[in-house]
């Protein structure tokens, strides 16, 4: 009896949702109805009627209409507004997308012409927004959709994304930022002679004393409170809380200049190929990294694959460090102790390294390349030719920045 009452209020439901019944009239679907993919999400847009309630229709493969979408397994959106993003789709595959319109809680009019499209990865497509300023933009940082960028004398830049980000004041101005990371208390950013500033809401930034007066080029978090710093030959600073630092014993003298955390390890690379690694921060070693080139960025990819289906689904992960460098250099790693010489990716220098579903990494005369695995990289435009110096993942795609106030965006 149960499952006779749901069946009926299943198939009265879709009997509505297809404009069986109800009082007003139909109305015409928009003739503007489109679909933009985004990084596993699908942003609706449409030019809305006065008085017209629109209903969405969607489902995988590339059939959806607005009478089939309950038997394929589709779902409806109710009085959608325009913009309208649907998330939590899965990248590469193929969904399809169509509308109706009503009045006065009448039946739907005709269906949209369906629109098939497949949400993508972010770090394919770009976009050159406004420069911030003339100078050198040498690191990027991000919680959720806010970003903060460092450069050159010192600048400070903070916001969402899609907005103008605001000149913050540096008290330790103009000395060259360099980097920056968040952790769970805030941000640490890192650059001239030592300098540290910090702030725990990207608007008030105060000094901090590092004990060193090495220039600093890098800094990275576990995503606690804790931090570490690196810098000319081989400079190692750790700290537990983003305020008091400590000068640790460090296993190189080269110069450090990108660091990562992931598989419980800190991993720093720089110059001549030096990579040193540490579970704790405070003690380091070295390992080789079979280059002697320049390494400019590091960063670890998480993969997650799934076999099976139901109670007998299994998710595997497999981490792969990548760092990047001169001449297109790249070294793999699954664990940031031993690492293996790979093909380069291209013949210039690459600068900065990021993962959110693929690996992108930026570099000299706006060089974009993104990867899938970290082994085969593919080129993608940029749309500058200005040396890209650094780049965050946010929640919603990917920020670089560069020399004379470049700016990229990728959702």
């Amino acid at each position: 009896m149960n499952r006779f009452v749901l069946l009926a209020a299943s198939i009265a439901i879709a009997a509505v949702l297809n404009g069986c019944g109800g009082k007003g009239s139909p109305s015409d679907a928009p003739p503007d109805f489109t679909a933009i993919p985004g990084d596993g999400v699908v942003t609706l847009a449409w030019t809305a009627a006065p008085d017209v309630e629109y209903w969405l229709f969607y489902a995988s493969g590339s059939a959806v209409t607005t009478s089939n979408w309950s038997t394929i397994g589709g779902k409806a959106v109710i009085n959608a507004t325009s913009p309208y993003t649907i998330t939590g789709l899965t990248n590469n595959s193929v969904y399809s997308f169509t509308m109706n319109g009503r009045k006065s809680g009448g039946p739907g009019g005709p269906g949209a012409p369906t629109q098939v499209v497949s949400p993508r990865f972010a770090g394919s497509k770009w976009t050159v927004a406004t420069p911030l300023g003339a100078g050198n933009l040498n690191g990027i940082g991000a919680i959720s959709t806010t970003n903060v960028i460092v450069g050159s004398g010192g600048t400070i830049f903070a916001g969402a994304n899609g907005t103008t980000a605001i000149t913050q004041t540096n008290p330790a101005a103009p000395a060259d930022l360099n980097a920056l990371s968040y952790g769970g208390v805030g941000f640490a950013a890192v650059g001239a002679a030592g300098t540290i500033v910090f702030s725990t809401d990207t608007t008030t930034w105060a000094t901090r004393t590092s004990g060193s007066i090495a220039d600093l080029y890098a800094v990275t978090s576990p995503g606690t409170s804790a931090f570490a710093a690196f810098g000319a030959a081989g400079t190692t600073l750790y700290s537990a809380d983003g305020t008091t630092w400590t000068t640790a014993t460090s296993a190189t003298a080269q110069n450090l200049y990108a660091a990562a955390y992931g598989v419980g390890r800190y991993v720093a690379v720089g110059a001549r190929g030096a990579i040193v690694t540490s579970t704790d921060g405070a003690t380091w070693q070295a390992v080789a990294s079979n280059t002697t080139s320049d390494l400019r960025a590091v960063a670890l990819g998480v993969f997650l694959t799934t076999t099976g289906t139901g109670v007998t689904a299994v998710t595997t992960t497999t981490n792969l460090f990548v760092a990047v460098g001169a001449a297109g250099t790249l070294v793999t790693s699954s664990d940031g102790l031993t690492w293996t010489l790979r093909a380069p990716i291209s013949p210039g220098s690459m600068n900065a390294v990021a993962f959110g579903g693929q690996f992108v990494s930026v570099g000299n005369a706006g060089s974009i390349f993104t990867s899938l695995d970290g082994l085969t990289w593919t080129a993608q435009v940029s749309g500058t030719t200005n040396n890209l110096n650094a780049l965050v993942r946010t929640a919603s795609g990917y920020t670089a920045v560069g020399a004379a106030g470049t700016v990229l965006t990728s959702f």
